[in-house]
């Protein structure tokens, strides 16, 4: 738990919230390309919202959703790991001589 140095201070920094955890804080770039998909659903917002934006910052915005697929891909795979990663039964014998008369 954080810990407050005011001395009157504000009790609520004592307490941890899911965004203070790295393991349960939603990725910040996950929600921002949650909100472009939502923008883009309503064409004249999207529009009015993006209009001004220049084609530099159109690719800078392309990066981050991309960057927010590869930050999703992650995280999923870090909570595989987490729970002892994949596990592959084999359920066929590997033969151990091979015949190729």
């Amino acid at each position: 738990a954080v810990v407050s140095t005011q001395s009157t201070g504000d009790h609520l920094e004592c307490f941890d919230t899911v965004l203070d955890d790295e393991d349960t804080a939603p990725c910040e770039f996950a929600t921002f390309k949650r909100l472009l998909e939502f923008l883009s659903q309503n064409k004249g917002s999207h529009e009015v919202l993006l209009k001004s934006v220049d084609e530099q910052v159109r690719k800078d915005m392309a990066g981050l959703v991309e960057y927010a697929d590869k930050e999703a891909a992650r995280r999923q795979s870090e909570r595989i790991e987490n729970q002892g990663g994949y596990n592959f039964q084999n359920s066929f014998t590997v033969p151990t001589q091979f015949n190729f008369g």
